[in-house]
């Protein structure tokens, strides 16, 4: 789960503007900086596009920290 945290990380640090190594699993929608309801959009996009996979809008409506959209990619790219 490290490494997929660690690319969710950079991938949030690209939209949001703070340094992938500040975001931990704690990090949160409205608190992070640059972190507002547009970067949560731009954040889902780039996860959709760089693990190839869909978030619903009901999924979508449940990511308010990084660990929340970890566990949901984690979920939807494991086997089983």
């Amino acid at each position: 789960m490290r490494d997929l945290h660690e690319r969710l990380a950079a991938l949030l640090s690209d939209v949001c503007g703070e340094p992938a190594s500040s975001l931990g699993p704690d990090s949160a929608a409205g608190v992070t900086p640059g972190w507002d309801s547009v970067a949560t959009l731009g954040f889902i996009t780039a996860v959709e596009d760089d693990l190839g996979i869909t978030i619903t809008t009901t999924e979508a409506m449940g990511i308010k920290t990084l660990g929340d959209m970890a566990r949901l990619v984690a979920a939807k790219v494991t086997p089983g």
